[in-house]
């Protein structure tokens, strides 16, 4: 059975604040929330299923975006998507001369918070996309002029024209003694097993978004698993084992 640890104090006080924030829904009201993260959306999504009076609507501006945005509104009234768009920067040089995290930065540092700030999507020409409130836009486009020490060039585009919907992962394959986290963990990012027992213990480790505290959770096809500063991982498929009852694994690892 998986360890996955109940919800913590923070989950538990952010899923009552989100509870109050449904009283505002009513007449003809809606409310969007920030970016949420995958685990937020899940708990805002358990929530919501148990008001049957409201309608709601997910989007992080293209299919599979892993932060999203929620509409809520009256279950009588026409539904609307977040107001969520792009704003495509590019730079001169090399695409790997800027990391999602020197993008993200440079965001912050014109004073956003990160809940402000969705998805960033880096392609290969040299430019990203970062996924904005449609009412920021303007302002990042403006006043984002350098990443580093690079001057970059900002505009406002749809989403739907970008190159978005796309898999980023990276194959990896390889073969575990077991479907144990620490195994899958210490296959996807290269490190060693007790190094992976000691970064769960940090509470640097999610299954599913969710925290866990044990290096024995058994993981299954479709999971994901995340590692805090280094990126995730899903087990895209479990392939048989080896002849010595390894198990063959193929996983995806996104940076």
């Amino acid at each position: 059975m998986n360890k996955v640890s109940p919800l913590s104090a923070e989950e538990k006080k952010w899923q009552q604040n989100f509870e109050r924030k449904l009283d505002q829904v009513g007449g003809g009201s809606s409310i969007s929330t920030p970016f949420l993260d995958p685990r937020q959306l899940d708990l805002a999504e358990s929530v919501l299923k148990q008001r049957p009076n409201l309608s709601y609507t997910v989007y992080g501006g293209y299919p599979g975006a892993e932060r999203n945005a929620i509409c809520i509104f009256p279950s009588q009234h026409k539904s609307a998507l977040p107001a969520v768009t792009a704003v495509k920067i590019t730079w001169p040089g090399k695409t790997d001369e800027l990391s999602h995290r020197d993008l993200l930065g440079a965001v912050l540092a014109l004073g956003f918070r990160r809940d402000q700030v969705g998805d960033i999507v880096i392609f290969e020409d040299s430019c990203a996309a970062i996924m904005v409130d449609t009412a920021k836009a303007d302002y990042i486009c403006t006043n984002l002029l350098q990443v580093g020490c690079l001057n970059v060039n900002c505009n406002i585009a749809e989403p739907d024209q970008l190159p978005l919907a796309r898999d980023d992962g990276r194959d990896i394959k390889g073969t575990v003694a077991s479907l144990r986290v620490d195994a899958v963990l210490s296959l996807g990012f290269g490190i060693s097993r007790s190094r992976v027992v000691l970064l769960v213990r940090g509470g640097v480790v999610r299954v599913n978004w969710r925290p866990i505290n044990s290096p024995s959770v058994q993981l299954k096809e479709g999971d994901q698993v995340s590692l805090k500063g280094r990126g995730r991982i899903s087990v895209a498929s479990v392939e048989g084992e080896t002849r010595k009852g390894r198990i063959r694994l193929k996983l995806k690892k996104y940076s």
